[in-house]
């Protein structure tokens, strides 16, 4: 693949290949700006130019203890420049092993301002929506639990608020969290996984879909509009 190194894992079908992390950062089709990592995974996929791939190494994190302040910031975060307004949706699946693993929206300035909407799985084993805020030091929301290893997690933006979604159908959305993020850089969006107590998580992100429509409505408008497809 143009030079680029690659390796296999297990049985994956030979047109599954993981792209390692030193390769160039992916490209998606219908993002606004080129994306970056904001820590190197152990390895990525892009499929399609619309399904990505995020594999993500030993005890990786993102979380400021409020207890004591430690910092765990070794996640890896595909970001890119979203518009000032926006709706970013995708269909997740996380491939589960052990507590905390997930796969995650997520609005990113700095170590110590950033928001994540994850896909998790719980200490009792249940997939459950997490959403995480950090404004110098990280909440921990636990929600709604999820059956299965796939849910869709949306993020609109508008004005000064962000609307963190979920939805097993792609159809009917609930409103798990509604926040600010405050002043400073303006943050990039993107992509998420992690294995905080494991020995590293794959999540795929399929049915990307953005738009830089303000939504009016939080209740009524969750969606992408129709003329913003699936890409």
């Amino acid at each position: 693949m143009f030079g680029l190194r690659v390796r296999r894992f297990g049985l994956l079908a030979l047109s599954t290949v993981l792209v390692l992390a030193e390769a160039e950062s992916p490209s998606l089709h219908g993002l606004p700006t080129k994306l970056t990592w904001q820590n190197v995974p152990v390895a990525w996929n892009v499929t399609g130019s619309t399904n990505l791939t995020i594999q993500s190494g030993k005890n990786t994190d993102w979380f400021v203890d409020p207890f004591d302040g430690s910092v765990h910031n070794n996640a890896p975060i595909l970001l890119f420049d979203p518009d000032m307004d926006f709706v970013l949706s995708a269909r997740v699946k996380v491939s589960f092993k052990t507590k905390w693993d997930a796969g995650a929206l997520m609005v990113w300035s700095d170590d110590h301002r950033w928001a994540k909407l994850s896909f998790e799985l719980s200490p009792q084993k249940q997939p459950t929506m997490v959403t995480v805020v950090t404004r110098g030091f990280s909440d921990d929301c636990n929600s709604i639990p999820i059956a299965g290893e796939t849910v869709y997690l949306q993020i609109a933006k508008s004005g000064p608020a962000y609307v963190f979604y979920s939805s097993t159908d792609d159809r009917s959305w609930h409103i798990l969290r509604v926040f600010e993020l405050g002043t400073g850089r303006p943050p990039r969006v993107g992509f998420e996984s992690q294995s905080p107590a494991g020995e590293g998580t794959k999540v795929v992100f399929s049915d990307i879909r953005y738009s830089s429509k303000k939504i009016a409505n939080i209740y009524n408008e969750p969606n992408v509009p129709a003329d913003n497809p699936k890409f």
